[in-house]
C-alpha cells in the first residue's frame, strides 16, 4: 500500500504529487494543500517509493462503508482520553486535528467521518468502527 511521503498515512485513491521546498513527493489528500502541485507525464513519473508482493486486499473504502460507528462513540472517545491524562487540546495535536473537534466530538454534535474515526482508533486503541451486525448484539 502507498503511503504519504509527508505524514505518512496510507494513500487511498489518486495520488497526488507535489513539490515542497524543491522536492517532489507523493502525498495524500490532506497534505496536498502543504505544497505546489506539478504533473508528471508516464515517462518521467517515479515508480511508488513502497512496493508490496502481498496481493492487494479488498479496497478500504469498500470495508469501511461496511462499518458502522458506535452510538456511545463521545463517551469512548472522552473517557479514554482522560484515562490517558490529555487535554482536548493535547489530543487535537497529536492526531492533528483542531480542539474545537475534539470538544464536538466529545459532545456527541459531530459524526466523525471514517478517515477521523480511524485516526482516533488507532491513537486511542479504542474501537469506534464496527460491523453491524456485531453492534445489534
Amino acid at each position: 500500500m502507498l503511503r504519504c511521503e509527508v505524514c505518512g498515512n496510507p494513500i487511498y485513491g489518486a495520488v497526488n504529487t507535489v513539490q515542497i521546498d524543491g522536492s517532489t513527493l507523493q502525498v495524500c489528500q490532506n497534505c496536498v494543500r502543504l505544497g505546489k502541485p506539478t504533473r508528471q507525464t508516464k515517462e518521467g513519473s517515479k515508480s511508488p517509493p513502497f512496493k508490496s508482493s502481498t496481493p492487494k486486499p479488498v479496497k478500504p473504502e469498500k470495508l469501511l462503508d461496511e462499518l458502522e460507528l458506535k452510538e456511545d462513540y463521545h463517551k469512548i472517545i472522552k473517557q479514554t482520553r482522560e484515562k490517558l491524562g490529555l487535554s482536548q487540546e493535547a489530543l487535537g495535536r497529536k492526531i492533528n486535528e483542531k480542539p474545537s473537534v475534539i470538544r464536538l466530538l466529545e459532545s456527541g454534535k459531530l459524526k466523525p467521518d471514517n478517515m477521523l474515526a480511524r485516526k482516533l482508533e488507532h491513537f486511542l486503541k479504542v474501537q469506534l468502527l464496527v460491523p453491524p451486525l456485531e453492534e445489534e448484539l
